[in-house]
């Protein structure tokens, strides 16, 4: 019994394995995009690194293991290029647009747990209760992290939506300062 011919397809393409072959064109479509951002950024010395050093760099080496991966997809056998499903990353695009354009009028209480609810959307098995529950813990950390602890001008509560709940809010915002600062 003889081994059956691999089907045309295979027999004539370069490509071995479409699915590194695409993902290494993805990583370098990034890496130019990286380093087309980071251009007219000035690179530095060694005495003095310059504020598109790490741009660069980073775009580099994103581009290097781009390669890689389109060679590999050239030389080595792999798995195939399946359909992709749109809902997903159209979804967590639409959660930072929904991020972007309420956190200034409608500050990180309100903005924070849309961002959530709507990239949540994106997964078909998500459960309500778990989606509320981590909205409102990583808003919280977030605004205690970035309005409390690094001082950064984010809106978090600008229409007073969390009045009620300011004093206690307040109590633990002290009491988490004290514990991450040693008292200082």
């Amino acid at each position: 019994m003889t081994d059956a011919p691999p089907d045309r397809a295979q027999r004539s393409s370069t490509i071995r394995s479409p699915l590194d072959f695409a993902g290494g064109l993805f990583l370098l479509a990034i890496a130019a995009v990286g380093y087309a951002g980071a251009f007219t950024l000035p690179f530095g010395q060694l005495s003095g690194i310059g504020s598109g050093l790490m741009p660069k760099v980073v775009a580099v080496l994103v581009a290097t293991f781009g390669v890689a991966l389109v060679l590999q997809g050239l030389a080595i056998g792999g798995d195939r290029l399946e359909r992709w499903a749109v809902r997903g990353p159209l979804l967590v695009l639409a959660a930072v647009l929904v991020f972007a354009f309420t956190i200034r009028l409608l500050g990180l209480v309100v903005a924070g747990p849309l961002c959530f609810i709507v990239s949540a959307l994106a997964d078909r098995d998500t459960r309500p209760v778990e989606v509320i529950v981590s909205a409102t813990v990583a808003t919280l950390a977030c605004g205690f992290l970035f309005k409390d602890l690094l001082n950064l001008p984010i809106p978090f509560d600008p229409m007073s939506i969390l009045w009620p709940l300011h004093g206690p809010y307040d109590a633990l915002k002290v009491a988490l300062k004290g514990l991450v600062m040693g008292g200082r």
